[in-house]
């Protein structure tokens, strides 16, 4: 069997891998199974925790790392290896933890644990501040709650407030630390609460991929990216072949090299079978 063009396809997992329902369809599985078993090797990419992640990439049932938190953690979820991780310096992460508790907000710090072990910690709980509150309450069982600090290393922070009040957070450490962290403020319909997300500047889906990339000695004209949104943008430009899920915002489908169905239309099993295969 010759080789195939593409041997890694990055896949978004939200709106990319999964449908509108957040549904793994049988015929998408069946398509990614295809594909690995041709030598294309999967990665997963996503915003979600690992914790949230991982069940996906179980019931893919194959070898496909996940790139996590947004980009800031690659892990390998047959055995919750790290692959790779961008740490938050240690007197950035001591700067920022001083900037969100100047301006009266409490600290999520992710944790590099296994998937089913707590993954974020937090100094209190509760703290009498319902968005905060709301957040940690729906998750409790995930937290470690722990006064200490000093045991980082942290690869992702995050507020959890009012919208314009995280908007003024994102200004602040933007302010004080522009050039070494991405920012994202940003709601999910779960919680009461919008979200202000800080990782390390360099880090996010592309880079991580192209580190996973390198350890697998794929080069990036060799990668097939699918995504759906603007935070896919730079996997898809970046990528040999950059596909857009028909569903995606004009400016994504105006970037990509290829259009496929959307998430509903199983679009994913389209690119496999009809391009990749």
């Amino acid at each position: 069997m010759s080789r195939p063009r593409y041997r890694m396809l990055a896949l978004d997992v939200d709106g990319t891998l999964l449908d509108r329902s957040g549904v793994l369809l049988p015929s998408t599985r069946a398509a990614v199974e295809r594909a690995a078993a041709a030598g294309i090797r999967p990665i997963l990419c996503t915003g979600r925790r690992y914790r949230r992640a991982w069940p996906i990439a179980a019931e893919l049932g194959i070898d496909a790392p996940i790139v996590c938190n947004s980009g800031a953690i690659v892990k390998e979820p047959s055995d919750d290896r790290t692959l790779w991780r961008a740490d938050l310096d240690a007197d950035l992460a001591t700067s920022l933890l001083g900037l969100f508790g100047d301006r009266g907000h409490d600290v999520v710090a992710f944790n590099d644990r296994p998937h089913d072990e707590p993954d974020f910690r937090v100094s209190r709980y509760p703290t009498g501040e319902r968005w905060f509150d709301d957040y940690v309450g729906q998750n409790l069982s995930h937290a470690e709650v722990a006064g200490d600090w000093a045991s980082g290393p942290f690869f992702h922070v995050c507020a959890v407030g009012a919208r314009e009040a995280m908007l003024a957070l994102q200004a602040v450490v933007l302010d004080a630390h522009g050039d070494r962290v991405r920012t994202f403020v940003q709601k999910s319909p779960r919680y009461v609460g919008t979200m202000c997300e800080v990782i390390r500047r360099d880090a996010g889906k592309w880079s991580a991929v192209l580190h996973v990339a390198e350890q697998w000695g794929v080069a990036p004209e060799e990668i097939c990216a699918v995504g759906d949104d603007v935070n896919d943008l730079p996997m898809i430009e970046g990528a040999g072949l950059g596909v857009a899920m028909g569903h995606a915002p004009a400016e994504v489908l105006a970037a990509a090299d290829l259009v496929v169905p959307d998430h509903d239309n199983d679009g994913v099993a389209h690119l496999i079978d009809v391009r990749l295969l």
